[in-house]
């Protein structure tokens, strides 16, 4: 049986599948860097995923391989007319498109929101990121010491 990649619009019943997604990217690279995982519950993830969901101004796509979450893009709100992308892919899964797909899903979804831009953080170390980026318009607004600021729209 051949399997398929998904991606769809995350629902608070994937909480359980992305608090394991993000406790194993959390530990592949340097490069991902999440808040303290260990008081995530089901339930404070659930309902932070019906939150998303119902929103005009955030949004969570993920990439579902085998019924497990391989990939995730999320547009978080900064304030009503501004927010932030970021975009996490399994280690075992990159090189296959799946940032790309993902980010394109996103920002597809960002033209019909109320935002007028988006922005996101990127290592300087982090060529590959910073070329997807690139790839779908963003530019560099900001350089910081480790960083780069890069916005669209």
């Amino acid at each position: 049986m051949s399997e398929q990649l998904v991606l769809r619009e995350a629902v608070p019943n994937d909480a359980n599948n992305l608090i394991d997604f993000l406790k194993k990217v959390s530990q592949q690279s340097d490069f991902i860097v999440f808040d303290d995982l260990t008081n995530l519950t089901i339930e404070k993830e659930r309902q932070s995923l019906n939150d998303i969901y119902q929103s005009r101004f955030d949004e969570l796509m993920v990439a579902i391989f085998d019924q497990k979450i391989v990939g995730y893009c999320r547009i978080e709100k900064i304030d009503e007319q501004k927010a932030e992308l970021g975009v996490v892919v399994d280690q075992e899964f990159w090189n296959n498109g799946i940032a790309s797909y993902l980010i394109e899903d996103n920002l597809d979804w960002a033209k019909d929101s109320p935002l007028k831009k988006i922005i996101l953080e990127v290592y300087k170390n982090n060529p590959a990121a910073i070329h997807i980026y690139q790839k779908y318009g963003f530019t560099t607004e900001l350089t910081k010491e480790k960083t780069l600021l890069m916005s669209k729209m």
